[in-house]
């Protein structure tokens, strides 16, 4: 299964990535290549972890990147999976 990223996960890769590169240059790009890479794991088990908003397709998994957790929001309707969003486990979300 191929797996499909919206407009606001690759805004979240991107807002990652300018984060990381202001503390640490070197390990910006390598950050935003393991979290893509790491989503891999979706596509052999694409209900992986509890779904969210009550919703069976609607799923949220949290997974290790390196040294750190990130949150990884995805849909998943049998047929496709796209990645919906993806936030550092320390990241205030509102």
């Amino acid at each position: 299964m191929t797996i499909e990223w919206s407009d606001a996960a690759l805004s979240d890769l991107n807002r990652l990535a300018l984060f990381l590169r202001d503390m640490h240059p070197m390990l910006a790009k390598r950050v935003a290549s393991e979290i893509i890479a790491k989503s891999e794991v979706l596509a052999e088990h694409p209900r992986l972890d509890r779904p969210i908003l009550g919703r069976e397709e609607y799923r949220q998994v949290v997974l290790q990147v390196l040294n750190a957790r990130y949150v990884f929001q995805y849909r998943y309707d049998g047929k496709r999976l796209v990645v919906l969003r993806v936030f550092h486990g320390r990241e205030s979300r509102d």
